[in-house]
């Protein structure tokens, strides 16, 4: 049998199922297990987004697997898509930095490989190999397919193209060290994805609607079902990646770098997902972060503009100023900046209900200047990341700005713990909490810490 490189990228990550993860790999597994978990618990205790209508999907199962932040359990397929749409409804998730891309990843795999995980009795260090293997995965795939799925009129969800291909082999790995299994896995998912579309997050169209929630779900589901039918027996093309009209061919745009699949999974870093401290989108957060140190140095009246420069693709997606629901204030510069420079925070209730219609909040967005910056253009299309400058003036002169690299520009390892100690604090009640960072600190318990008691 000719050796593909579809089929050699498959067999160099079943190859880390012989590695032992080493502790950095640990610490990131945890934290995106314990991430996931509670923006997805929170989400659905809120009724939040499409939290609220998707149970018509599914029919509850009391053997089933855990459906966090409910008191129900459902099938495997459906639990990784009622969690995945829950992970993803407070757009709270983790982002992948990257050169190459960008997009999320834990709110595919973590729901698709912990329902198969708990369904089959899984867990321990099986399990964390099997997460390491995917998220590594996801790296090399977003590297080879670059960002053309989403430039001019293409609008493909990068979330939804690519997390659930990694999830598959991950899900594939899981059960088996097979490499024709996890290949025809692979196959079968890439071959018949949902990819999902970015129509819902248009300023110029003004449609901000819970189909995104949806898009991560059914991408969840999908690589839980991939495994299924080839366990079953079901196979598909033996290129679905490099092939003539596969995955790369179709979602490329010319963008697609097929050699990047080759390099090898040991050295793709985990530590390139990041952990949001805000609950907005990620291209919000640098300024965020900017517009709160800010206020700690310049009082509020002093202030009569704001300008906030950040990269061509965030200004135009993140311009809009219609704040008709909590979606529409996640993925909006002048709100989240005008919002933490009012309130001197940034926490979940500023992005939801009441808070949205603010007047302090309002008539503070007609002071934002917002701009895109070719010099941070340039950055963000060499590092992945997403900075921001945020200026602020009074009578007409610059009285200072704050530059942020990232949302945890400057703090220290301890000062980020905290943090993130602090959103776990706040997204659950404290005993749930207490377990999720105890999970985030030792991943391979997830039986014991999650399994055996659902958030």
């Amino acid at each position: 049998m000719t050796t593909t490189l579809d089929r050699q990228w498959v067999a160099n990550h079943l190859s880390l199922l012989q590695h032992a993860p080493g502790r950095k790999v640990r610490e990131v597994i945890g934290v995106l297990l314990a991430d996931t978990v509670a923006i997805a618990s929170h989400a659905r205790l809120g009724q939040v987004g499409g939290t609220r209508v998707d149970r018509a999907m599914v029919t509850a199962s009391a053997d089933g697997c855990a459906v966090w932040g409910a008191d129900y359990r459902a099938a495997p397929a459906d639990a990784a898509f009622l969690n995945g749409c829950a992970a993803e409804a407070l757009d709270f998730q983790e982002v992948l930095i990257n050169p190459r891309n960008n997009g999320h990843a834990a709110v595919v795999i973590i729901p698709a490989l912990l329902a198969l995980a708990e369904q089959r009795g899984i867990s321990g260090e099986r399990l964390v190999r099997a997460l390491w293997l995917a998220f590594a995965a996801n790296i090399r795939l977003a590297e080879a397919l670059g960002r053309g799925h989403r430039t001019g009129k293409a609008g493909f969800r990068t979330t939804s193209v690519v997390a659930p291909i990694a999830a598959a082999l991950g899900a594939a790995a899981l059960v088996s060290d097979d490499v024709e299994l996890a290949l025809n896995t692979v196959a079968i998912c890439a071959s018949s994805l949902s990819a999902g579309l970015l129509s819902s997050l248009s300023p110029q169209v003004g449609s901000y609607s819970l189909d995104k929630d949806f898009a991560v779900g059914f991408a969840a589901r999908h690589p839980v079902q991939a495994l299924q039918l080839a366990e079953a027996g079901a196979d598909g093309p033996r290129q679905p990646l490099t092939g003539e009209h596969g995955w790369l061919a179709s979602f490329g745009f010319g963008a697609e770098q097929p050699h990047r699949l080759s390099g090898n999974p040991l050295e793709a870093d985990l530590g390139s997902y990041e952990i949001k401290p805000y609950p907005a989108c990620f291209g919000c957060q640098s300024a965020i972060s900017a517009a709160l140190r800010l206020v700690e140095r310049v009082p509020l009246q002093r202030i009569d503009s704001v300008r906030i420069e950040v990269n061509q693709g965030s200004a135009s997606s993140l311009s809009t100023r219609s704040i008709t629901n909590s979606l529409a204030a996640r993925f909006s510069l002048p709100y989240a900046v005008s919002s933490a420079m009012v309130r001197r925070r940034s926490g979940l209730g500023d992005f939801e209900g009441p808070a949205l219609a603010d007047p302090a909040v309002q008539e503070f967005m007609r002071r934002v200047d917002l701009r895109a910056s070719v010099e941070l253009t340039a950055q963000q299309q060499a590092t992945g990341g997403f900075p921001a400058i945020v200026r602020v003036f009074s009578d007409g002169m610059e009285i200072d700005q704050q530059i942020c690299e990232g949302p945890q520009d400057g703090l220290s390892m301890a000062a980020r713990r905290a943090l993130f100690s602090a959103k776990i604090g706040a997204l659950c009640p404290a005993p749930v909490a207490e377990r999720l960072l105890a999970l985030s600190r030792e991943p391979e318990r997830v039986a014991a810490l999650l399994f055996a008691t659902t958030p």
